[in-house]
């Protein structure tokens, strides 16, 4: 009897990794890119992070260089003994990141997040634009 139900479909999943194998992230390479959702609403852009298992204090969020960058980590869990054997591992443990351009049409002093069950959202404001009247030349 087997404690993990067989799925045709991850077979095929296994067997497309093996053969292209450069064609997907490996989750043990060190840096994992989180599943993000990025809304362009009228006053802002949003950037919606899956961040399941991550703390708030295990998060950063910086921007320079009209690069905003979302970095998390996840420990390894103390959960298992030395004599505990992981059958089968699904759950990401180490850092992600995540990088985008800004465009010029921004406000970086003004974004902020809010982080709830495990869900990161971050705002970016835009720029309002501004309103000019045309202006009449003069010809000489």
């Amino acid at each position: 009897m087997s404690l993990i139900p067989r799925d045709s479909w991850n077979d095929f999943s296994h067997m497309f990794d093996h053969a292209f194998p450069t064609m997907r992230p490996k989750w043990g390479s060190g840096v994992f890119s989180p599943k993000v959702d990025v809304l362009d609403k009228e006053t802002a852009f949003e950037i919606i992070a899956d961040l399941p298992g991550v703390d708030k204090k295990d998060i950063s969020i910086t921007y320079e260089n009209g690069m905003l960058t979302l970095s998390a980590s996840t420990l390894q869990s103390d959960e298992q003994t030395e004599i505990d054997k992981v059958i089968h591992k699904e759950r990401y443990e180490g850092k992600m990141v995540r990088s985008f351009t800004l465009s010029d049409n921004v406000q970086p002093q003004d974004i902020y997040a809010e982080f709830t069950d495990g869900v990161l959202v971050v705002v970016v404001p835009k720029v309002e634009p501004t309103k000019s009247e045309p202006k009449h030349i003069e010809i000489s």
